[in-house]
């Protein structure tokens, strides 16, 4: 079958749907990096019309035009770039920040302003802040979860220019189980569908009734918030909702236990089916895809080359799909 994929991809073709899915639209276009220039991590605003993203090891965030025009440097900081946050009004970016002292890692809750480029502190530098924060309660505020507790700050400057925005979920992880929590930051529900797995890259799908998550040298899964429905969807890494908040994107990645020797990009449904490989080049490593907004395109990066694509896509009900020379 892999053998397949990569013959189909050498003759150019293209993806179609027999009564749904997720079709591709023509071939991958590259934006930015590579040249010297490394790249990675790309993430939509929520309009559509910008992406953020950061460099080697996650240092610095950038921010672009979505076709690629007009790319500006918000912070050099280390550590800005893994995890960010845009604002639901697409004008700001919420981030995780460190400074190194000496042999220690301090952390700190930072927003940058997309315009201006201003920086707003919202934390006091810590030794410990093991979660990311997450913008919550229209974003006029921002919850940070400790080791021991919760914390909520009001978001800053941002805060008072804020118009109302539509409702967000986020998760988070406390005590080793995954925390679903409302627009408001208020946490719904606790969810620990694996008990004894440690779960990655957990992320709740826009209208709040799904949780996709890793297991730690295992597969990739979905559940109901309700905690019902566990569907097991195979290998996969790094899993992003479509906004359809039925469709997934993901990368499946291979390694040697010093760096990684292939990646690719696929979708599937959140029930399992119509799993899809959207990329199949054995000598290009695909990673940390994101949908757009309103569901037409993918960016990820290629990890060997240090460059962000984006790849067009159309989404329709079902997940069969076909193949077209």
């Amino acid at each position: 079958m892999r053998r397949l994929w990569v013959v189909l991809s050498l003759l150019l073709v293209t993806w179609s749907q027999v009564s749904g899915g997720v079709r591709v639209v023509g071939k991958a276009v590259k934006l930015v990096g590579g040249d010297g220039n490394f790249f990675m991590n790309p993430v939509w605003s929520p309009d559509g019309q910008m992406i953020a993203f950061t460099g080697e090891r996650y240092e610095g965030l950038w921010v672009m035009k979505a076709d690629g025009s007009g790319v500006r440097e918000l912070t050099a900081e280390p550590a800005a770039g893994y995890g960010f946050e845009w604002s639901a009004d697409s004008r700001a970016i919420l981030a995780r920040v460190a400074q190194y002292r000496g042999p220690f890692r301090y952390n700190a809750a930072k927003v940058f302003r997309v315009d201006t480029g201003e920086a707003t502190l919202l934390t006091e530098y810590r030794t410990s802040m093991p979660e990311l924060p997450h913008w919550a309660d229209g974003d006029t505020k921002v919850v940070i979860v400790g080791t021991k507790e919760v914390e909520v700050v009001d978001s800053g400057k941002h805060a008072a220019e804020m118009a109302k925005v539509s409702a967000r979920y986020f998760c988070y992880q406390k005590g080793g189980a995954i925390v679903v929590a409302g627009p408001g930051g208020k946490p719904l529900a606790t969810l620990d569908p694996l008990p004894g797995e440690q779960y990655l890259n957990e992320v709740v799908s826009p209208d709040g009734r799904r949780v996709a998550f890793e297991v730690l040298g295992g597969d990739l899964y979905v559940v109901n918030t309700d905690g019902t429905g566990l569907v097991d969807l195979g290998r996969g890494n790094r899993p992003q909702w479509a906004p359809d908040s039925y469709h997934l994107v993901y990368m499946i990645a291979e390694d040697d236990g010093h760096q990684f020797t292939s990646s690719d990009i696929y979708c599937i449904a959140a029930d399992g089916s119509g799993k899809m490989a959207l990329t199949a080049t054995p000598d290009r490593l695909e990673m940390n895809p994101c949908w757009s907004p309103d569901g037409s395109k993918i960016a990820f990066d290629t990890m060997d080359e240090g460059a962000i694509y984006v790849l067009r896509v159309e989404i329709a009900d079902t997940g069969k799909m076909r193949i077209e020379q």
